[in-house]
Parts: C-alpha cells; sequence; structure tokens
C-alpha cells in the first residue's frame, strides 16, 4: 500500500515538473542566460514538489503503455511552453518600442547583448526590456506569472489533448497585442521625430549653405533622450498594465 501511494505522488511530480519546466524554459527572468540551468531546475523541482498536494487532486491514472506516459508529458511540457511564451511575447512589446526609439533617435546602429531576450537589439531595446523586468519583480508581477502556471490546471487539466488550434489562435493575437501597444507607446517619439525632420527640412531650404547633418544627428538623440525623460514613468504604468491584465485572464476566479 505505501508503494503504491509512493508511486503515484512521483507520477504527479513528474507531471507537475514538467509543466513547470517547459515554462520556465521560456518565461521571461528565470529563462534568461544569466541564470544558471541548474536554478532553473532546481526552482522547477521545488515549486512542483510544493504543488503536488495543491492540484493533484484531478490528475489521471498512471498510463500502463509507455507511448501513453510519453504523449501525457510531452502535452504538460507543451502548456507550461505555452504560458512561457505568452510571458515573453508580452514582454516583447518593449522590444518593439526600443526599436522604434532608437530608429527615430538615430540610434539603430548601436547593438548590444540582451540576455533576457538572449538576442542582439539596440542599446535602448536592452534599457526598456530590462527595466520592464525589474519593474516586474519589484511590482510582485512575478508572482502573477507563477500564479496563472499554476491555475492553469483549472484550464487545461492533465491528460487531456492541448487545445493546439486556441493555442495558436491566441498566440497570434498575442503577438498582435504586443506589437500594437509598443507602437502606441512609442507614438509621441514618432510624431516627435516627423516634427523634428520637419524643421530640419524646413532649414534646409531656407538655408542651403548650412551644414544640416552635423547638426540634426546629435540634435535628434538629445530632443529624442529629453522626451524619454519625460515619458518614461508613463510608459512603465501602461506597460504594468497590459501585463497584468494579460495574465489576469488565466487566473482562477
Amino acid at each position: 500500500m505505501l508503494s503504491d501511494i509512493f508511486t503515484f505522488n512521483i507520477f504527479h511530480f513528474g507531471l507537475i515538473f514538467a509543466r513547470m519546466s517547459g515554462a520556465f524554459i521560456v518565461m521571461p527572468g528565470i529563462s534568461a542566460s544569466f541564470v544558471p540551468v541548474r536554478i532553473r531546475l532546481l526552482f522547477a523541482l521545488m515549486l512542483a514538489l510544493i504543488l503536488v498536494p495543491v492540484v493533484s487532486h484531478n490528475f489521471p491514472p498512471f498510463p500502463i503503455h509507455p507511448l501513453e506516459l510519453l504523449m501525457l508529458l510531452g502535452g504538460e511540457i507543451l502548456i507550461g511552453f505555452f504560458f512561457g511564451a505568452l510571458m515573453m511575447i508580452m514582454l516583447s512589446a518593449m522590444q518593439v518600442l526600443g526599436m522604434i526609439i532608437a530608429f527615430v533617435a538615430s540610434l539603430s546602429n548601436a547593438f548590444s547583448f540582451d540576455a533576457v531576450s538572449q538576442s542582439q537589439s539596440s542599446v535602448i531595446s536592452t534599457f526598456f526590456v530590462n527595466l520592464a523586468m525589474v519593474t516586474i519583480f519589484v511590482t510582485d508581477l512575478h508572482h502573477l506569472m507563477l500564479s496563472a502556471v499554476v491555475d492553469s490546471y483549472t484550464l487545461f487539466a492533465p491528460g487531456q489533448l492541448p487545445p493546439i488550434g486556441d493555442f495558436a489562435e491566441f498566440m497570434s493575437r498575442t503577438v498582435a497585442g504586443s506589437f500594437k501597444i509598443g507602437v502606441e507607446l512609442a507614438a509621441p517619439f514618432i510624431l516627435l521625430s516627423f516634427g523634428f525632420q520637419l524643421a530640419m527640412g524646413l532649414i534646409s531650404r531656407l538655408n542651403p549653405q548650412f551644414q544640416i547633418y552635423f547638426v540634426a544627428m546629435p540634435a535628434q538623440i538629445m530632443v529624442t533622450i529629453v522626451m524619454l525623460t519625460f515619458t518614461i514613468s508613463a510608459i512603465m504604468m501602461v506597460f504594468l498594465q497590459y501585463y497584468q491584465k494579460g495574465l489576469i485572464g488565466f487566473l482562477e476566479p
């Protein structure tokens, strides 16, 4: 009897660990390259151990055929990967914002390595992505990220086939929404760039001998940085509201 209970709990622990590890592969912050793989696995193991008595009441019985076990584990990893990728896509709104600002500020060729997105991007994009991660952890939104993964057991019970079509449709809507919010947050800088380029064009037409390119680029960078100092707090507030709204929909009511 004791061996049956022990095997039953280990099976539940393995299913929970599969979903958590799938989420932590791409979840922002935890999946960053500066976080050691051992720390990610340890965190997933600890969280799975805590969740065994909480979410394992509706788990399916241990499958007899090994192929069924592999399909069950694959479905759990896919669900966890979906939630982690969803959070990373919502964070990519800040990367879109940084790319647009870098383009209008003539800094699009200044690249640096972004450890959060694990790619090379512009300096301003790296700044916004890292600032977003800091504000997410400072405002305890990372608790909401973990709660969304935990409450996913009420939406996607283990043993059921993951809704691949719904995953693809929701992911495409999230990509479109992230791009939209990034462009909307960059709208003041786009308007500023339009007005600045118009002013530089008028000056160039009024005084053709004036070396406009030697003045325009430093002035454009300075004006963009000044604009950024006035709008950065509002940008982060709007992003945090968008990020929170995107995660609350997965929480259990």
